[in-house]
């Protein structure tokens, strides 16, 4: 059994969480997201249980579109999850390991719902979008997700907590990370008749949404998605610039920077056909030694 203490109405409270509930987030993020598990088991002890309830309760969002033939369906999962985080937060979880050690992880170290909740009105808005608008959007999509996610991290490690700097590195992985995630599942987002390809972006290259979901490599679409991918090497290159004003644990918290650089290796070896097998190729061994050698270095 592991037991965190909290605080609750100024009062001391205890929530214990089943070695078994966290054990269930770890295998369930090393089966479905391989390269986070992967960036787990590098980060400080006392912050991967807390990680990886973060990223299971990820992996169980995220997959709300593709599993939900229905809108209505999709936005009732999402409420429930929504109505789940506050029994969370209160304590008194529902029957469910990632509920379970989410609030194992709330008590140990305070995480803040507003950055859950923001994750979740992102899957929300998938439901109801097979394109975003625009760039700026898209970008505040993957602040949402990746760059949430990457918040709580750090709140699950205590020598990287209340670091201004940290937080600021922490959004500009996260948007790396989003779009290039975003882009290299480009094929699986057609086959769900969307495209994280914003519509501004998508003109530029006089793109129409048919052609990104006919499935089809192009020219145009290879051109919009290099830009996109040229953005996300920005904020790579701004979140690493950041690297001397972080403490130690703070930056291997910010070790999936080095995922989404390999990603955006990937994607620019393939010339950006996003449709080709060469994205889908697992990153495997070449990433497990990079992040080894940045895990040993302290940097990311």
């Amino acid at each position: 059994e592991m037991v965190a203490y909290g605080m609750w109405a100024g009062r001391p409270r205890a929530y214990t969480a089943s070695a078994k509930a966290i054990n269930y987030c770890v295998d369930l993020v090393r089966q479905q997201d391989k390269e986070r598990y992967m960036c787990n088991l590098l980060a400080p002890p006392a912050a991967r249980p807390g990680l990886f309830a973060l990223h299971a309760f990820n992996v169980e969002t995220a997959k709300i579109r593709g599993t939900t033939a229905e809108q209505a369906i999709g936005r009732m999962r999402v409420a429930w999850w929504r109505q789940t985080l506050e029994q969370a937060w209160r304590g008194e979880p529902p029957d469910h390991p990632v509920a379970q050690a989410l609030a194992h992880a709330h008590v140990r170290h305070g995480l803040e719902l507003r950055l859950l909740e923001q994750l979740l009105d992102a899957r929300e808005d998938d439901l109801a979008e097979s394109q975003k608008e625009s760039r700026d959007t898209l970008i505040s999509y993957c602040e949402r997700t990746a760059g949430s996610l990457l918040l709580l991290g750090l709140e699950c490690a205590p020598k990287a907590t209340g670091v201004e700097a940290a937080e600021h590195a922490a959004v500009h992985v996260g948007c790396a990370l989003g779009l290039a995630s975003l882009l290299r599942g480009t094929a699986v987002h057609a086959s769900q008749s969307c495209t994280f390809i914003p519509v501004d972006v998508a003109a530029r290259h006089n793109l129409t949404l048919k052609q990104v979901l006919s499935g089809r490599d192009s020219v145009d679409l290879s051109n919009a998605v290099a830009e996109l991918a040229s953005d996300a090497v920005s904020h790579l290159l701004a979140a690493r610039a950041l690297s001397s004003e972080l403490p130690r644990d703070a930056r291997s918290i910010l070790l999936p920077a080095v995922v989404a650089d390999h990603i955006l290796q990937q994607l620019q070896r393939s010339s950006y056909a996003v449709f080709s097998g060469e994205i889908r190729k697992p990153l495997g061994l070449r990433l497990l030694m990079a992040l080894n050698w940045n895990g040993f270095r302290g940097s990311y």
